[in-house]
């Protein structure tokens, strides 16, 4: 905790190597939530098969899916919200890109009654 998954469609043209973009955002989970990045759990996705509005080649999607341990506030949630959205903007390139890409950010808590972790104790308190 926390989980972030990072799902693009594979008409985006990306290095295969995403630690710079993972080390911002786990940065930014730390600076804004209070998240100890040794609990930052990262991985990606690309979506081979995918279909977007009317299926047009040049439409693209990024969604990234955060996911932790419940206590923070809105406020804490719609600002990083916003601040992992720019670093997905600023990563993707998209006024560089010859496509028209969606960025998404959705940001679930996890309970913590259902969430079980191993080494006990290394949960990030609220």
């Amino acid at each position: 905790m926390p989980h972030l998954t990072l799902e693009y469609s594979a008409n985006l043209k990306q290095q295969h190597d995403f630690s710079p973009l993972f080390q911002t955002l786990h940065g930014l989970l730390s600076d804004t939530a209070g998240i100890l990045i040794d609990n930052c759990k990262s991985r990606v996705r690309p979506a081979d098969s995918f279909y977007v509005a009317q299926g047009e080649p040049q439409l693209a999607f990024v969604h990234l899916d955060v996911r932790f341990m419940e206590g923070r506030t809105l406020e804490v949630k719609q600002i990083l919200g916003q601040q992992m959205k720019a670093a997905l903007m600023k990563w993707f390139r998209v006024e560089d890109e010859l496509v028209e890409i969606q960025i998404t950010v959705e940001i679930r808590d996890i309970e913590r009654v259902g969430y079980f972790k191993y080494p006990e104790g290394t949960l990030t308190p609220i």
